[in-house]
Parts: structure tokens; sequence; C-alpha cells
């Protein structure tokens, strides 16, 4: 069985991909994936080699802006990406026998059509519109009514990117424009979303009107060995509490370093500083913080008194499962929607976006941290997550559609 992949922009977007088409190949079958650069050498230690987008994933990210001015990074990069999408898809599809891709990848339900086979399509957030806010939307608690009209506008939405970057080249392909983008995205492909219900429930809505499953997050290859000065870090006295925002760029990094460390003098409380994209933490080091770059978070967290982190879907799947309690401070995209998820879940304190960030903000969350607030929940809820691993349930859904 051939089997093609592709996903594009952040870690938590591309490497559960990789993850998945290294299992299918370590399985027997042949995966033919594509992803941005970056991720090359990920793929060869997963033993895959892979086709390269040619975007430069780090710019992307730091350029998507936040709250709903990001929209419009999302449609330039969605445009943009649009013919390196087509040009791998379908040279690598002419004998494949499904197709797999994130729900970034506008291009991937042309090409099962026109090849006539399966897609199946995931997704990292509750990505299925219903009577539930847009993951997407900074407002997460409102009536039915203006989430419903949230969805019309992200319809409208895709709908030029389609319009500009997908319907000519369906034509060229022999296939009609597509005028309904819902239907386009979820009508004829398989939805696979990797993510865990307790923390995001499926809609009412969604049942005998979407093909869809749930697998459980990606978490993929996050165990592993701790630098030993950060053991050592750690070891030498109460648990610290991890801050970092990965591939999310924070606006005046050391200016917000500077506001993470006044919190610190306020509170006593100790710190591992994640640098991630964006290079929080200018490299401190002293008794009370310790500045590290990638790290196996599998591992880390557990250790932790709290997380502190920008919402992205693995890093708070990640956390809930370690136990531990969270605070995020969403920027964009399905971190307005993890955000709320962690509060309403009762596993951390209410999101607050980077802009509304103050030493204040951030003492009082420290020092609920440092009381164990919240630990007894985070504790309780780790429990359904333990044997959860949706890279090998995706495997197994492919494999089983086409055997």
């Amino acid at each position: 069985m051939k089997v093609v992949l592709s996903s594009r922009g952040s870690r938590g977007d591309v490497n559960p991909i990789i993850e998945v088409a290294a299992l299918l190949q370590k399985a027997g079958h042949q995966a033919a994936i594509s992803v941005p650069e970056l991720f090359n050498d990920y793929c060869l230690e997963l033993g895959l080699k892979p086709s390269l987008y040619a975007e430069d994933s780090m710019e992307v990210m730091q350029g998507m802006g936040s709250g709903l001015g990001s929209l419009k990074g999302a449609f330039d990069f969605f445009s943009k990406s649009a013919e390196q999408q087509f040009e791998f898809m379908l040279e690598a599809s002419a004998d494949a026998d499904a197709l797999v891709t994130t729900i970034n990848e506008i291009a991937a339900p042309t090409i099962a059509e026109y090849r006539q086979i399966p897609h199946f399509r995931v997704g990292f957030a509750p990505i299925l519109p219903g009577k539930h806010a847009p993951p997407f939307m900074p407002w997460q608690n409102m009536p039915t009514l203006i989430n419903r009209l949230g969805w019309k506008g992200l319809n409208i939405f895709s709908k030029m990117i389609i319009k500009k970057s997908v319907n000519k080249k369906r034509i060229e392909l022999g296939l009609k424009a597509v005028r309904d983008s819902n239907y386009y995205h979820t009508g004829n492909s398989h939805t696979l979303l990797a993510i865990n219900p307790g923390l995001a429930p499926p809609c009412k809505t969604w049942e005998n009107r979407y093909h869809y499953d749930y697998t459980g997050y990606c978490y993929g290859q996050i165990n592993g060995n701790l630098d030993p000065e950060l053991e050592d870090f750690i070891n030498s006295g109460e648990p610290p509490v991890y801050i970092g925002f990965g591939s999310v760029q924070i606006e005046n990094p050391k200016e917000f370093t500077e506001l993470i460390v006044k919190a610190i003098d306020k509170t006593g409380c100790r710190v591992i500083v994640g640098a991630g994209w964006t290079g929080l933490g200018n490299g401190h080091i002293n008794t009370q913080v310790y500045c590290v770059g990638d790290t196996h978070h599998g591992t880390l967290f557990p250790k932790m008194a709290g997380i502190v982190h920008h919402g992205g879907s693995g890093t708070t799947h990640t956390a809930a499962r370690a136990g531990i309690p969270q605070f995020i401070v969403p920027q964009f995209y399905d971190q307005y929607f993890w955000g709320n998820s962690v509060y309403k879940g009762g596993l951390g304190p209410v999101p607050v976006i980077p802009k509304k960030m103050n030493i204040e903000t951030m003492a009082a969350v420290l020092n609920e941290f440092k009381s164990g607030k919240y630990q007894f929940r985070a504790s309780q809820f780790s429990a359904s997550m333990k044997d959860e691993d949706g890279v090998e349930e995706i495997a197994k859904i492919v494999t089983a559609a086409l055997s």
C-alpha cells in the first residue's frame, strides 16, 4: 500500500504526520511525505526520505501576527503554499492508495477527488463546524447564534482562498469549481481529530453530518533524557514552573523575559524558561531561573509545578497528560480554544492574551502553582489520557480502511 502524506506549519502540525509516515513505513507500507525543509532532519532520523517544501517555517510562524489580524497571515500562507502542494501531491499520488494530510493542505481534497482515493484529514482542534465556537475565534463563550456566524465567516474566508488558489487547478484537472467550502473540506474526507475528547468533546450536531473519528493526540517522541545540568536545577529545590511558547512569536521577548524575572522576584518561584523560536529568556540562568532550548516535554513536564505556554494543541495535551496545571497565553488559531478548555476543565487559570499580561498577573499564576491549586483536578484528569496514542490510531484507521 502506498500512502502520500503532507503537512506544513509549526512542529505541532508537522511532527505528528512525520511520525504517522514512519509508523506506516515500519509496517511495510510505502510512505511518500512532503514537509518544510526545517523538518528534514527529523524525517531522516525516522528513516524517511521526504520531499521538501521551500517555505521557512520559522518565518511563516513569526509573520502570522495575533488575534483576528492573524487571518491575513493565514490567507497569505495558504494561498502561497497551494501551488507547491499541487506539485508534490499530484506527482506522488499517481499510484497512491490514500492521502493523509493536516487541515493546512487545502489542495488535498482536490487531489483525492482527482485520483479517486480516500483522504484522511488530520486536525489538532475541534475543526468541524457546529454549535460551538470556532477554535480560532478569540471569544469562546458566546451564544450559539454568534458561534454559527463565526463558522460562516470562516467558510467565507476559506472560500476566498479556494477561489484564488484551488479552483483554477480543479478546472485544469477536469473537476468542477468549488462553491461550498465546508463540503469541500469535509464532504468526501475522513476527518481524524487527533485530540482528547475530554479536553474537546464532540458537538452533538456532528452526528450523521460528518465522517470523523477521535484518535487521541499524537504525542510521538516527547520522552528522553534531560540535560544533566537541567536535572540538577530541577532537583536543587522545590518543583519549578515551566514557561515557554514553542514556535509562536512573542512580541518583545526581552521585555517579556523581564516581566517573568520580576514576577519571580515577587514570588520566589523557581522557573524554567523555554527559549522556543522567539528566543525567550535571553539565555538567563541563575539560582531561580534556568533557560533551555529544545527538550523532551514528556519527561520534563511531570517534574514541574505548572506550565505556562501559548496554548498549542501539543503542549496542552502533553501538560494535561502529565497531570500538571497549566496557564495559557493565547495569540491566534486554536490557542483560544485550548485556553478556554483548560480553564473550563479546572486544569488552570483563565487564559490571558500577551497584551494584557503584566507582572501582577504572572506573579498570581506562579503563586497559585506553588500553592498546588488545580493540582488535584489536573492529576485526576490525566488518568484518562495515559493510554492514548494518536499516531498509532491514525495508522490503524488508514490501513483498516484500505484492507
